[in-house]
């Protein structure tokens, strides 16, 4: 009687029900992490980068659950709430928790005819629904409850969510560029309406903890209470970069998928404050520091580490969602790290991956090329080392940038104010990819895959990627090679086909670097693009 009572469900795109907000649990949890040994050298040969989907599992509740007492106390997470978008195509997840009196006891989730029930079991529940959904722009509720308590989450959409994280770039937000008399026309009078079924999840490092930052303890449950907002309420203060792929995407998929942005950023956050504390202690990123009681590592702001992961991301590591946007290393360019963000950066996503635990596995995460900029912090390393993350970690993308900033004059050139064109190129690259619309070898600028030396080392052959129609030059010259690492060491460079590259040099070549320079920007001192002119990205190979 109970399960034909949960199948009448609202199955249609309507709804209602009463507001309710979750209450905050904090409990620590740990799970395993995968080993992934680290590289301090640029990899020389290409791997592969097709999403892994694996088949899912959808069951109706057991008997023996469905048979099971009713939960009378418990909260719901506040990763869900009013307005909230559900990823489409994937598993349906909503956890909570409770008493230890509620332990053995049964919570049941219903949404859009889709059923599930848990038992809660150490003060916690986790209930997948029996099967995914399509898309859907008209608002349904979510409901949750048990005997006497109810939790109906209203104007639920189902469409694509994504996670836009990094540190003061990342965080910049939309209010910033439509103050700034210098930035695009488009980005200053970029639309903000709630008729577009754009929803944002906002989670910074100025927002409350709980938490003492630079430790291992977790916050089992968000500490974010403003939940899910619509475009007029929270589009200014989000990430202009998320928010203006999110109103791109939205627009460009002509308003037929919801989307979803949560964003995670802190300003002058290097990699490890987003790691979770088995990958730090794997990679033995960072140490312990006993006068102080947090974990730190050396970095540009020598900020203590895993406190965005800790405090504001464990909560969301279940929440399904279709991709990361990624937009940070800036504090990551010493030379304690720069070499070593690949490596650091694949366990990271592995573990994300992991943990995230999707049909739709291996889901794609964009990465944003930093541009140029006029200061003394040494970008162009750990650029170059970034530029090679794309044959390190299955199915990650670049966003090329050199050619969207240039003005040498900027006093806060450490914060351009191009995130409308940043997002322009971004949104391409992920309709090309995620959506189908476009071609990645088109949209996304040249990559190098692989390097073969002459015999006597003094030439090599480079092998690109996502050069379209075929590799050429912005202008008269290719410019922008360097050898061994040193600017001063400027190689004779040629294209031989449409995918291959010549460079030759005076000495032995140990490794080539593209786009080595702080204040490199393209066609001016880097000239090399794909057959649509979008530039290639910046490398180094071995």
């Amino acid at each position: 009687v109970l399960c034909a009572a949960m199948l009448l469900s609202i199955a249609g795109c309507s709804g209602g029900g009463d507001d309710t907000t979750a209450d905050v649990v904090t409990e620590p949890q740990t799970t395993e992490a995968e080993t992934t040994a680290e590289i301090t050298e640029a990899p020389e040969t290409e791997t592969e980068t097709e999403e892994v989907t694996t088949a899912p599992t959808f069951t109706d509740p057991s008997e023996e659950v469905l048979n099971t007492p009713a939960a009378t106390q418990f909260t719901v997470s506040r990763v869900f709430g009013n307005d909230m978008v559900i990823q489409r195509n994937e598993y349906i997840r909503v956890w909570g928790f409770a008493d230890e009196d509620q332990n053995g006891k049964r919570v049941n989730a219903e949404f859009a005819g889709l059923i599930g029930a848990a038992l809660i079991e150490d003060g916690k529940f986790m209930i997948t629904l029996n099967g995914s959904l399509p898309e859907c722009t008209e608002p349904r509720p979510f409901r949750v409850y048990g005997d006497g308590v109810e939790y109906t989450f209203n104007d639920v959409l189902v469409g694509d969510v994504y996670w836009m994280v990094g540190q003061s770039n990342a965080t910049y937000p939309v209010q910033s560029i439509k103050n700034e008399p210098l930035s695009s026309s488009a980005g200053r009078s970029v639309g903000i309406s709630d008729n577009d079924l754009i929803r944002l999840h906002r989670s910074t490092s100025d927002d409350p903890a709980g938490l003492t930052v630079g430790t291992a303890d977790v916050n089992e449950d968000t500490p974010i209470k403003r939940g899910w907002q619509k475009p007029t309420k929270g589009a200014l203060l989000f990430s202009a970069l998320g928010y203006f792929t999110a109103k791109q995407l939205y627009d460009r998929l002509e308003g037929k998928i919801p989307i979803g942005m949560i964003e995670f950023a802190s300003g002058g956050a290097a990699l490890n404050a987003f790691c979770p504390n088995e990958i730090c202690d794997q990679l033995k990123i960072d140490k312990f520091d006993s006068a102080k009681g947090v974990y730190t590592a050396p970095s540009v702001n020598n900020h203590p580490t895993r406190f965005m992961y800790n405090h504001y991301m464990y909560a969301f590591q279940k929440y399904p969602i279709c991709g990361i946007i990624w937009y940070q290393g800036e504090s990551d360019c010493t030379s304690q790290n720069d070499k070593k963000y690949p490596a650091r950066f694949d366990a990271l996503i592995t573990e994300y991956r992991n943990r995230h635990d999707l049909i739709n596995h291996d889901y794609p995460v964009f990465i944003i090329e930093f541009p140029a900029i006029w200061q003394s912090f040494p970008f162009e390393t750990i650029r170059q080392y970034m530029g090679t993350i794309p044959n390190v970690t299955k199915n990650t993308h670049l966003c090329q940038s050199s050619d969207l900033w240039k003005d040498t004059k900027y006093e806060n050139s450490l914060h351009p104010y191009v995130k409308w064109e940043q997002s322009v190129r971004m949104t391409n690259i992920i309709l090309a990819n995620v959506y189908g619309i476009g071609d990645p070898a088109y949209v996304e600028g040249p990559s190098a895959v692989s390097i073969e030396y002459s015999d006597d080392k003094q030439s090599a052959v480079i092998t690109f990627r996502n050069v379209g129609d075929g590799l050429r030059i912005e202008g008269d010259e290719l410019k922008g090679f360097i050898a061994n690492g040193s600017t001063k060491a400027k190689m004779t460079a040629e294209i031989i086909d449409k995918d291959k590259v010549r460079v030759t040099y005076t000495k032995s070549i140990k490794s080539v670097s593209y786009n080595a320079g702080l204040q490199d920007t393209f066609p001016e001192t880097i000239t090399l693009c794909n057959s649509e002119g979008v530039p290639c990205n910046s490398f180094i190979i071995k």
